[in-house]
This record gives C-alpha cells, sequence and structure tokens, in this order.
C-alpha cells in the first residue's frame, strides 16, 4: 500500500460510524464485532411488538410447511387415482417434500 493510499475500515477494525473493535483482523486474532449501545439493529432494543411480529411470522412459517406436507398424505387415495399412478409415485413425491425440508436449511442457511 503506497502512501498515497488510505486504508479502508476494514483495514484498521473500524465501520462507518467511527467505532473501533477488538483484535487486529488476523484468523488468530479476529475483530470481535458487537452491537453499539442503542443500536436499532439489535434485536435486543426492538420493541416488545416487533419482536412478537417476527416471532409470529417465523412460527406460521414452520406451521404453514408443516401442514403442507400433512395435506398431501391425506389426500393420497384421491391423487392416485386422479393421476392414475402407483404408491411408488406418490411417496416419492411426499418423500422430496420432507427431504427438501430436512436439507434446505443445511444447504440454505450459509447463504
Amino acid at each position: 500500500m503506497s502512501d498515497n493510499e488510505t486504508k479502508a475500515p476494514a483495514d484498521v477494525g473500524e465501520v462507518e460510524g467511527g467505532y473501533t473493535f477488538d483484535g487486529s483482523g488476523t484468523e488468530d486474532d479476529p475483530f470481535v464485532v458487537e452491537f453499539q449501545k442503542d443500536d436499532p439493529n439489535n434485536p435486543m432494543n426492538w420493541s416488545e411488538s416487533r419482536k412478537w411480529f417476527i416471532a409470529a411470522i417465523a412460527t406460521f412459517s414452520v406451521f404453514a410447511v408443516t401442514f403442507t406436507s400433512s395435506a398431501y398424505s391425506v389426500s393420497a387415495n384421491e391423487v392416485l387415482q386422479d393421476f392414475d399412478v402407483n404408491t411408488e409415485v406418490f411417496i416419492v413425491g411426499l418423500s422430496l417434500f420432507v427431504l427438501g425440508f430436512a436439507i434446505g436449511p443445511a444447504v440454505w442457511g450459509p447463504l
């Protein structure tokens, strides 16, 4: 780095607000980044209504996916007759849904 270039905030352990963090940014001594006091992005500072709203959305999402899986299995006889397929094909459809429900978080979670 030449003398004319300035260090980016990430190079010196600072963020936009001018806060500095402990550590040197290396693998042995990483930056310890924490929420600042009164940070509106800190979930601990959110209002009770916002926390309940987010919890309700997450709960509804899990309920909807679980219900969808069980609703599909309840209609087995009708699906087998209407689409003229054997039981194995129906089980594959249900199994792939449940497999995606199990593996999906492991695949998409790190993103």
